[in-house]
């Protein structure tokens, strides 16, 4: 997981499990260019956990930053927390081995937000409040733990089963004429499978946040890993032996990768068909289908290598195949179409909401979409929008807090056009929120560039930046009932946004109307 945000008035308000560290608990680091003493004894504005541990935000008590649109900035600085507390097993492995190494090993081998538990909630559960709620996300990480730790003892006692198999197969088909040969074969097929799977752990660690945002895209690139797996393998056939073990290990890295990103997007696309939610008949019949096409291949193989199994034979049916395989892979990705939200979608529904009043239908989309509906035509003409942004990167804090306390998000105010309009969520934001929070994130951004009495120049002082804010949440709580019904009305899944979803939250204190609805 890599950061998880929470935000509160009082020091004393309780946090969720913490302790790894990536600098010394003493380090004060600033945002921007001041830096100030440690805060002993006022309260944080912010709290932020990032890979498990605790850093307190305060107030700055330097002088104001100047932005580039030549306004001043009121910046906060950070320390970490001391609180011990609510250490995990996890959070003091950290304190053993090298700083960040845990913060990696979460972000490579567990989901965003495990094994955390949100410290509201365990609040209310405390106070007799959604005690069920908590009790089966209690349930949900146990057996979550023990479901993966059984996984991966066979997984371990599977591959080390298919070692032997493997080292009784070469020797079966006389690969090698004394033991020696044979060992010297199955210890370097054996390496080319785990160089293979260390490349492919590099990867998933790397890019998996985007799997649910971009499946399309994912599936291309798998395919484009795969075939290129296959052709480097192909190559061992006409290569020098000592190259064997570089090509086959890198081919085998790809294919790895296809693999594993077939899984995650060929989940995405289930979990859309599962329309009336049998995930698990889906997948099932889905396995049935892939046997049945994998026999098929393996027979039609076998059929052709009776012909034929020179290397120029293998090459030039390989280049004979690549072409239908990509023809396969590009109708299916067009067939593939779904209402669903991610953040290019969101960005684009909301932008011709606030221009035309009217929520666009998949069709309607597509002249400003491009790359399988996952990525904006023309960038230049839609505000730029990070979700579930960290506090580091926010700017006038207080004053915004003040305007939109009672909103389960923040939005920071762009200096230009071309600035981001980074949105931190609330701890207890739901998919709504989220797409309220980017209607109104449009809508401010048209305040405050897309006007006749939009500021011409980059010197919109703070006082009118929040004014235009507070008109823009006004317009967007008159229209956001119309807006998501709208939504709905479209066919578009409102019940879910995806975007690279890093597991940040924020928490602040809230009315007494908001805590009770």
């Amino acid at each position: 997981m890599s950061s998880y945000l929470q935000c509160t008035r009082a020091a004393s308000h309780a946090g969720p499990p913490t302790a790894i560290s990536t600098t010394n608990d003493s380090d004060t680091i600033p945002l921007g260019n001041k830096t100030s003493p440690p805060q002993q004894q006022r309260a944080p504005i912010l709290t932020e956990t990032l890979n498990g541990r605790k850093r307190n935000y305060f107030r700055s008590t330097a002088d104001g930053n100047l932005l580039a649109s030549g306004r001043e900035s009121s910046k906060l600085t950070w320390e970490w927390s001391k609180d011990t507390t609510t250490m995990t097993a996890l959070d003091r492995l950290g304190r053993v081995l090298p700083p960040g190494v845990v913060g990696w090993l979460r972000a490579m081998f567990l989901p965003v937000g495990y094994p955390q538990v949100n410290a509201e909630v365990v609040d209310k559960q405390e106070k007799g409040r959604q005690a069920t709620a908590f009790s089966c996300g209690r349930c949900a990480i146990l057996v979550y733990a023990k479901v993966h730790i059984y996984q991966f003892l066979e997984t371990f006692i599977w591959s080390a089963v298919s070692v032997l198999c493997s080292q009784a197969m070469l020797s079966s088909i006389g690969v090698g004429s004394t033991a020696a040969a044979g060992g010297a074969v199955a210890i370097q097929w054996i390496l080319k499978d785990g160089i293979g799977e260390i490349g492919k752990l590099f990867f998933i660690q790397r890019f998996a946040r985007s799997f649910d945002s971009h499946p399309k895209t994912w599936k291309m690139i798998g395919e484009v890993s795969s075939l290129s797996g296959a052709f480097l393998q192909l190559c061992t056939v006409v290569a020098p032996s000592h190259w064997f073990l570089g090509l086959a290990s890198v081919g085998y890295a790809l294919r790895s990768i296809h693999f594993s990103i077939w899984g995650a997007t060929h989940m995405t696309f289930t979990r859309n068909f599962a329309l009336q939610g049998n995930v698990g008949d889906l997948v099932a019949k889905d396995d049935s289908q892939m046997s049945v096409a994998h026999l098929g291949g393996m027979l039609g193989g076998v059929g052709i290598l009776t012909l034929s199994h020179t290397p120029v034979f293998l090459f030039g049916v390989f280049f004979l195949l690549i072409p239908v395989h990509f023809h396969m892979t590009l109708s299916l990705l067009r067939a593939a179409n779904f209402e669903v939200l991610n953040q290019t979608t969101l960005t684009v529904i909301c932008k011709r909401f606030v221009k035309t009043g009217v929520v666009p239908t998949m069709p309607e989309l597509k002249p400003y979409v491009k790359g399988f509906g996952e990525w904006i035509e023309n960038r230049n003409q839609f505000p730029r929008i990070e979700i579930a942004a960290e506090a580091s990167k926010l700017e006038d804090v207080e004053e915004v807090l003040a305007l939109l306390k009672d909103e389960r998000y923040l939005l920071s105010i762009p200096s230009t056009r071309t600035s981001i309009i980074r949105i931190p969520l609330h701890a207890s934001a739901a998919p709504h929120d989220v797409i309220k929070a980017a209607l109104h994130a449009t809508k401010f951004h048209e305040l405050m560039f897309d006007t006749a009495n939009s500021s011409t120049d980059e010197t919109m002082p703070l006082s009118r930046a929040l004014a235009l804010m507070k008109e823009s949440h006004e317009w967007t709580a008159a229209r956001f009932p119309h807006f998501i019904a709208d939504v709905d009305y479209k066919d578009w899944q409102s019940d879910a946004v995806f975007w690279g979803d890093s597991g940040r939250r924020v928490d602040w204190e809230k009315s007494d109307k908001d805590k009770e609805a």
